[in-house]
Formats: C-alpha cells, structure tokens, sequence
C-alpha cells in the first residue's frame, strides 16, 4: 500500500512541476494554491502510511487534512472563476475564516479534543493502526466540506446552462473533477476499506486544472485592451482555437455583429452566417501567412477593419484572435473621394509609385526631406518612447458647411485646404501624420529627433494662421465659404511606431500626449480661441523667450489633474 501514496505523491508534485513550468501572468492565482497545496496533502496521506508514533500521525493528518480544508477550498474558487459563477468578495472572506478556524483546529490536535475526541496508535500484525473518535470540529468540517461541494456542482451546472459564455468542454471537465472528488471523500471506504481514494480525487483535480488553465487564457478576451489608434472608436475582440471553433468575445464584437450572440463557445464558426464563415476562412489564411493578416469587411452599409493574429505557446500554434474597427466613416471619406476626383487618378497612380517604398512603411505619403531620412534606414519598425510635439488642426462647422455644398466643392476646399497647411507645418520641420476627416494631426520631434520641436509648432501654427487668411481670400474669390480652425498643441513622452498588418503598416503615434493634444484642440470652442497650447509646450517657449498669455487651468476628459492653457 505505501507504494500506491508514493506513486499518488509523485504525480501530483511532477503535475505541480508541470504547472509551474506552463504558469503565465493571467492564471488565477487560486489555481497556484491549489497547485501548491495538493502535493503537501498528498504527502501527508503517504506518511500517515509510514508512521509509527501518535505524534508522526497526528503530523501527517495535518499535511493531509490540508487538501480536505484549503485544497477544497480553492477547487471551489477555480471552478466558480472558470463557470462565471461570481462570488462577492464577503462570501469569499467567510469561507477562508471558516476554513482557517477549522483547520486550526486540526492544528491543535494534541492539546485539545475538538477535531478528534480520543486517539490512540496500535499494531496489528506488524501494521501501525490509528484509532480516533471523532469531535464536534469533525462534523463541521463534513458540514463544510459537503457545502462546498454542493456550491460547486451549483457552479458547474449553471455554467453548462450558459454555454454562449462558458465552454461545454470546461463545465464537463469540472463535473468530472468534482464529481471523483466527492465519492472519493464522502464513498471511498464503500470500495477500498484499506485505502484512501481522496489522493486519486486530488491527482485527478490537479490533471484537469492543468488542462484548464490554458485554455482560459484563450477565453478570457472580456479584459483584453487594445490601443492602436489615436481616432476615437471601440475596438472588437474574437477569439478562435487552433480548430477554428468560437472561444468568445467582448462586447463590443456583439454590438458590431449581433448574429454572435448565437454563437455558443466551441461552436464551429462555419455553422454561422456569413460573416463567421468568413472569419474562419481569413482564421486559415493567418495561418498560412504565419502572422498577421488584414482585411476589409463590408456589411449592411457598414465597413470594418479587420486584422488577424495566431496566437502562440512557444512556437506551438494555440488559436487566433482578430481585432476590428469600426472604419465606415474612413471608406465613406474615401468613396467620397472616388467618386469626385475621378480626373486626378492618373496623378494619383503616378505620385504612388514614386512613394512605393515608404508606402510600404507608412501607408501614407510624406514629404521629401522625411522620406530621404527614413530611406536610410533611420527608423525603428518596432515602437520607441520619444520626447515630441503634437498638433491637432480641426475645422470649425466643417459638418454643417459641407452639408450645403456640392461634393466637387467639398472635395476642392480640402485639397486647397490641405495643401496651404502641410506647406506651413514641413517648412517647419513638421509631418503630417494623418487627416482625420477635415481635420489634420501633425508630429513635431518624430520620427526625425529635434531639440526645438515645439518651438517648431508653435512656428507653424502661426503660420498656418497667416495661410488661412490668404486661403480664405482665394475661397471668397471662387465663391467658396470662408473657413476658420482650433489648433492644439502638448508636448510630451508618446509611443511611436509601425501599426497595422505585415502588408499594411501605419506609422503612427499613441500615448496620454496624444489623447491630451486633441482634447486641447476641442477646448478651443470653450475658449473661444484658434490656438491653445499646454504648459508642457510654453514652458519650453518661454525659455526661448516668447510671450504668452495664460488663458485657463482646464479640466482635461481622461485625466485627474487640470492642464494650463495658454495662447498668444
């Protein structure tokens, strides 16, 4: 019989082992306690075996008596985590000082008699026998324990009711892994009177939870957080397994495409509509690529950016995930653009194949001195931390202007528009990093490093401010409405770098200090002025020795603390 606790010890520490080996960041740290709990109780039941005193007895009751306490415990909290079976943290705070008491009890065996009434140690035949009469502490922890498994099969059971949140495969697991855990407690001397099952209920418990961890890592897309792009707008999540079978999304992915509320996790995605059929078709050609993969998906009206990853375990392929966007406001933009510039696609054409190679960088076009720059190699395709300026230019009542006027004239007050700014803001040693419908995000410092760069903007919005006057002269003449701006500027640290899919790429900037520039911006209104800057930009322009005014301590949407707006 000892060799039968060896063996049952062995495995459950190379299972912890294993688990060690496999543990990632987002595992639930219950699963750890039980991992590390499991193994002790195991080798508790294995002395108990080899003692031959009452008091190496009563030490191996206690080693063992932890996975009856503690290990349950955690079995109920792991199960109810992975069935979406919340407990408040009250009720989870009642149940450790419930077990702590009980298992305190058990620690104190040999000074009181509440675990066990009377104990003794004997031998039989050569065998140690212990013989015990049990206490009143005894009969609450069966209360205890008996109540702890009926909560989790409540969580299992429920979870199976739920199956388009929690998959079919883990509550069934879970069943299986209560269910061995509870004959082996309350019906094991039914089968083997020489023998203890509740070792085997263990092993089995700690085989499941190994399974399992990994695969709620691919099911927990709820707390996924995406930022990839400076433009307001929700972001979508869906997650697929190696097999191509749905594992769940946000609820952002449920707004943008309700038949998904259909789905029920580890369905296959070809037994949806058309739409889920096609994600399990670009699923392949992500794997075929090995990588990223992006694509446009129209429906109803609407456009969607869609870009597909593999997600990985070393170099083992695990599943897949997608992030899409919201782009209709961009295709609508675009098509508009077709749609009235008809005679400048030749032009087109033939200015994009002069820019091929930084269009495979950038994705957009940029000026002569910062392409040459960046055609030497002077760029980083990863992401960098750098110190820069950020403009946002927005048209004032751009939405209620265009709505009066014919698309041929909305598309050539933008072009002339357009084309007055970017002259202003790279004489200055500025890019323009994206037009965002009518308005227009520039980059000071980035990609090309500069010790003056919001000195540099600064420039350049009073340049942009000398333009508009003249652009609006031309617009008068050709019978155009006069146009006015805000302009926001900030400085500070930002994230620069590549976004996008291997065939696709956008450069771009993201961070605090771009969320605040155009926060900035949209002030302009309250203040009623075409030019803000923060106090991280004056600063430096004060030094420099430019007079400013200060205009208000604002209040900021996404930060705690108020920024100082100044103007000239």
């Amino acid at each position: 019989m000892t060799y039968y606790y060896q063996a049952l010890f062995t495995i459950s520490l190379l299972l912890s082992l294993a688990y060690t080996v496999k543990w990632r960041r987002r595992y639930n740290v219950y699963f750890t306690l039980e991992f590390t709990v499991l193994p002790i109780a195991c080798f508790g039941y294995l002395q108990e075996q080899i003692a031959t005193t009452l008091d190496h007895i009563i030490l191996a009751k206690q080693l063992s008596y932890l996975g009856g306490t503690f290990g349950t415990l955690f079995m109920t909290l792991c199960i109810c985590y992975l069935c979406k079976f919340n407990l408040s943290k009250n009720i989870r705070r009642i149940l450790f000082a419930i077990i702590f008491m009980i298992y305190l009890t058990i620690l104190i065996i040999p000074q009181t008699n509440f675990f066990y009434r009377d104990m003794s140690v004997n031998v039989v035949n050569g065998v140690t026998v212990f013989s015990k009469k049990y206490g009143p502490a005894h009969v609450v922890f069966n209360v205890i324990l008996f109540a702890l498994f009926t909560l989790n099969f409540i969580a299992v059971l429920r979870g199976m009711r739920k199956r388009y949140d929690v998959s079919l495969t883990t509550t069934v697991l879970l069943f299986i892994a209560v269910l061995t855990n509870f004959v082996a407690f309350f019906f094991g001397r039914m089968f083997l009177k020489n023998l203890e099952l509740i070792p085997i209920g263990y092993v089995a418990s700690q085989i499941l939870m190994l399974f399992l961890p990994e695969r709620m890592v691919l099911y927990n897309v709820d707390d996924t957080l995406v930022d990839v792009s400076v433009e307001r707008g929700d972001i979508a999540i869906i997650s697929l397994d190696k097999k191509k079978h749905f594992l769940g999304c946000n609820s952002v992915a449920k707004e943008f495409f309700p038949q998904l509320n259909r789905l029920k996790i580890d369905e296959n995605l070809l037994s949806g509509d058309d739409f889920c059929q096609r994600i399990s078709t670009w699923a392949g050609m992500v794997k075929k690529e090995n990588g990223k993969v992006g694509r446009l998906y129209g429906t109803g009206g609407k456009y969607y950016k869609v870009i597909g990853d593999v997600i990985r375990n070393g170099s083992g392929l695990r599943g897949y995930n997608f992030m899409i966007t919201d782009d209709t406001q961009q295709q609508n933009y675009l098509r508009l653009i077709r749609n009235y510039n008809a005679t400048l696609e030749k032009d087109v054409e033939k200015k994009t194949k002069e820019i091929v190679e930084i269009n495979d960088i950038f994705g957009k076009n940029v000026s002569p001195q910062i392409r040459d720059y960046l055609l030497k190699g002077n760029i980083s395709l990863g992401g960098e931390k750098r110190e820069a300026t950020v403009m946002f230019c927005d048209i004032r009542g751009f939405t209620t202007l265009s709505e009066n006027m014919a698309g041929e004239k909305v598309v050539q007050l933008l072009n002339t528009y357009f084309t007055g700014l970017e002259k202003c803001i790279t004489a200055n040693n500025g890019v323009i990093n994206k037009y965002i419908g009518d308005a227009v995000m520039a980059l000071f410092g980035v990609p090309i490093p500069s010790d003056t760069h919001q000195k540099d903007a600064y420039q350049a919005a009073l340049a942009m401010r000398k333009e508009l006057v003249e652009l609006n002269k031309e617009f008068k003449k050709k019978g155009l409405p006069e146009l006015r701006f805000g302009i926001g500027l900030h400085s500070g640290t930002l994230l620069a770098g590549n976004i996008g899919a291997a065939s696709r790429m956008e450069y771009t900037v993201i961070g605090d200090t771009v969320n605040t520039a155009s926060r900035i911006e949209g002030l302009c209104k309250t203040y009623k002025s075409d030019l803000l800057i923060s106090s991280s930009t004056a600063d430096a322009l004060t030094k420099s020795g430019i007079q400013l005014k200060f205009v208000a301590d604002a209040a900021i949407r996404g930060r705690s603390e108020k920024v100082e707006l100044y103007s000239d």
